[in-house]
């Protein structure tokens, strides 16, 4: 009888082990497959047909769809968002399309898509971000104007952020001189809010001086509204005065409920039409303390939330320091992460089913139905591209995208 040494046992049984595990994450990546669906391509003129039934699948009643981004400087990521947004709002006779920029600042965008005034770019240009100020969102700009010549239903362009007080103020000054009424509570908070803007953060006893001082102003001008008599106007002018106070009482998580209820106001004001987002995915996820958290709250089941992911490339970043932006490669995906399973399945571009993965709940579907690591990287160059979280919690569907390129800056 031959001589079996130890060594060779522990051998075999580790041999055993990893055909064994092989074989169950050949099992589970199977019955994933199941829940994936390809598409053609991220490109809204490329196969635009052969996609559009695949989202009928998914999104042919939505009500409020959030699209979020796991980078603000994917060139791919916001051209696939771009057609499912035009598939949307085709769907549903136009709509209104809102992104996480100041509210004030992206309705003027539709000064341009409604009315055809000045050019697309100078519009975009005038949103103040670089994240949106790109070829790609000048690109789904010029066809919504196209789409708005030749519909009576018309897409409405909106923002529901709050980060700034510019646009407010100016559309203040000109509510309040057509129906003359003094500005110099108005000036005086401009004031203020300049000063403040000018401050250095540990300058935090003025800050909070300031604050006190633009509140009262902000008041004296609220005392204004019975004088405005246009309904719309009204609305309007209401509207600024939240988003000002929304600004002087700003923080990061104050920042998300704003943006929540800045999106029902508007939903208010448009209660028929299908609303389509655009914001980063941890803004647009149902968990934590994010905007998407608040409008499952307000809209239950008429909220869905789409997550965009991609496996590798560059992407557009702005500098910490020197506030320049340039194009980086991302960090390599962590072994156990969300882009690492993703990419397995060799499909470049489709959407995963998440909810009905939540819903069946089956074994063979666990690594997503557990916390897993994936990238989530903003606007900023970051040390660690990753963050864990359970993403069947976190979104209804999820889009990836295999390679990513950095997005194309308009120039000025």
């Amino acid at each position: 009888m031959k001589k079996i040494f130890p060594g060779n046992v522990l051998l075999l049984g580790a041999f055993l082990f990893s055909t064994l595990i092989c074989s169950q994450s050949a099992v589970e990546r199977n019955y994933l497959r199941k829940f994936i669906h390809p598409l053609q391509s991220y490109d809204a003129d490329t196969g635009f047909k052969e996609d559009s039934l695949v989202f009928n699948r998914f999104f042919a009643n939505v009500k409020i769809i959030g699209l979020g981004e796991a980078s603000h400087g994917s060139s791919e990521i916001f051209k696939l968002k771009d057609k499912l947004t035009r598939y949307i709002l085709m769907k549903n006779n136009g709509g209104v399309f809102s992104i996480e920029s100041p509210m004030p600042k992206a309705m003027l965008i539709n000064e341009y898509i409604v009315n055809g005034k000045k050019t697309g770019k100078e519009y975009v240009m005038n949103l103040d971000s670089w994240i949106y100020q790109t070829d790609e969102i000048l690109d789904m700009t010029e066809w919504m104007k196209k789409y708005n010549d030749r519909h009576a239903s018309k897409i409405t362009f909106t923002g529901f952020d709050m980060t700034t007080y510019r646009g407010s103020v100016v559309q203040f000054k000109i509510i309040m001189d057509k129906y003359n009424v003094s500005t110099d509570h108005l000036m005086k908070l401009t004031q203020l809010l300049h000063e403040e803007n000018q401050l250095e953060k540990k300058q935090l006893s003025r800050k909070k001086q300031i604050h006190a001082e633009a509140s009262t102003e902000l008041d004296h001008i609220r005392n204004f509204l019975p004088n405005i008599s246009g309904p719309d106007d009204y609305s309007w002018f209401a509207q600024h005065l939240v988003l000002l106070e929304q600004y002087i009482h700003r923080s990061y998580l104050d920042r998300n409920r704003y943006m929540a209820e800045n999106i029902a106001w508007l939903k208010n004001k448009y209660p028929e039409s299908a609303f389509v987002l655009w914001a980063h995915n941890e803004h647009l996820k149902k968990t934590g303390a994010e905007t998407g958290r608040f409008l499952i709250e307000k809209f239950k089941d008429d909220y869905t939330s789409c997550g965009t992911f991609f496996y590798e490339g560059s992407h557009s970043v702005i500098g910490l320091d020197d506030k320049k932006i340039t194009p980086a490669f991302v960090k390599k995906n962590t072994p156990d992460s969300l882009e690492e399973l993703l990419n397995s399945f060799n499909i470049p571009i489709f959407i995963l089913d998440l909810k009905s993965i939540k819903k069946e709940n089956n074994e063979l579907t666990k690594v997503l139905l557990k916390k897993i690591n994936y990238r989530t990287v903003g606007a900023s160059p970051t040390s660690n591209d990753f963050k864990s979280g359970n993403i069947t919690d976190d979104f209804d569907y999820l889009i990836f995208i295999k390679n990513s390129t950095a997005s194309k800056l308009l120039s000025n």
